[in-house]
């Protein structure tokens, strides 16, 4: 019994001297989405990044963070993010080393600090940094994705990035990469991109994003066209927010993006913009609203063929405390084909969705 007692707590300062100077979070994100067109379970509620379970309790995501902060006497920090649930499986559906090459891995980079200077350096799997929205569905302004985020943006990347100030409230950084949701890369090129951001007064930030390079191989892959083969992509994303007073925010994401095929495969473009408005009724209150419309003139991001996709949603948040988080969110879509998923396999041209969901952090 000493003996065993005595491992324990060896074990337990070993864990401690292991984990000195990490910070430690996450959260637990589950929902209940009712979809009236009552799609199959099988099909589910289709063109939507994460909520895709209708009808039934959803379990998006189990996240662990654990970073460890760059410094003056350690120029060296850590940041990783650990995923299980829906939201790792749809992620990674389409990686070319495998679903389950690096699925449970959402964020795993080494940061270094340029000693004396205000650049630092990541290498690693990084999060996308194009777009307003992120993976965090706690983060964003509504529960479910956007169309322009779901159809048109990258989610991760490995590679390096590099940031530094450039001026006065403007920051820039560069970005070398394996590709558009790829650990692995599907073909011989790079992708590279870059970001200035300006925030001009405490109440406007203004991010101009680029990205560009060659994406895609003869067989399907994370970078979400509808058709396999090879494409020269140069995407641009402007994103845009505006604190009108304490309590009211507006935002604003918007992309144009171009794909040119070669070696016989089709091209195309597409393009979309979501606009943004938040109101915090109380300390534990809050509503937003997104409008958006996203064009897919050549079907390479949607149903492949074309369409134009417009949405419509409403969210109400209420932080029980600082560590519970629900939300009600009503979502109308609309496209100008039928592209729904819908009951009896007949697809229509809209839909609606009541989205109940928790989001529990430590």
């Amino acid at each position: 019994m000493l003996v065993a007692t005595l491992g324990g707590m060896v074990s337990a300062n070993a864990a401690d001297d292991l984990l000195q100077g990490f910070t430690i979070s996450g959260h637990f994100d589950y929902y209940y989405m009712f979809d009236l067109g009552k799609p199959s379970t099988v099909a589910g509620s289709n063109l939507r990044q994460f909520d895709v379970t209708p009808n039934q309790f959803g379990f998006a995501a189990f996240e662990l963070d654990l970073a460890r902060k760059a410094t003056a006497t350690n120029p060296f920090g850590i940041t990783a993010n650990f995923l299980l649930g829906k939201n790792a499986d749809i992620i990674a559906a389409n990686e070319p080393a495998g679903q389950n090459s690096s699925k449970l891995i959402q964020q795993l980079y080494v940061t270094y600090a340029v000693p004396k200077s205000d650049t630092t350096v990541d290498f690693g799997k990084f999060l996308s940094w194009i777009g307003y929205e992120g993976t965090d569905s706690s983060a964003n302004d509504n529960y479910s994705r956007s169309f322009l985020y779901t159809l048109g943006q990258p989610i991760y990347h490995m590679g390096l990035r590099g940031t530094t100030t450039v001026a006065k409230n403007v920051t820039g950084s560069l970005y070398l990469v394996n590709g558009w949701n790829e650990v692995q890369d599907s073909n011989g090129g790079k992708s590279y991109g870059a970001t200035i951001g300006l925030t001009p007064s405490t109440k406007t930030a203004v991010t101009f994003n680029y990205y560009g390079g060659q994406e895609g191989s003869a067989g399907l892959n994370g970078s979400g066209f509808t058709s396999a083969g090879a494409r020269t992509v140069n995407l641009g994303d402007f994103i845009a927010t505006y604190q009108v007073s304490s309590a009211i925010k507006l935002a604003v994401n918007a992309d144009y993006a171009d794909a040119k095929g070669f070696d016989a495969t089709t091209g195309g473009k597409w393009s979309g913009v979501a606009a943004y408005v938040t109101d915090q009724f109380s300390s534990k209150l809050s509503g937003s609203i997104r409008a958006e419309t996203v064009s897919d003139p050549d079907g390479i991001r949607g149903m492949g063929f074309a369409a134009r996709y417009n949405s419509l949603t409403g969210t109400l948040t209420w932080n029980t405390s600082k560590d519970s988080m629900f939300r009600l969110e009503a979502r109308y879509d609309k496209s100008n084909a039928a592209v729904f998923n819908a009951d009896n396999n007949t697809p229509k041209d809209n839909r609606t969705t009541i989205t109940l969901s928790h989001v529990l952090k430590f």
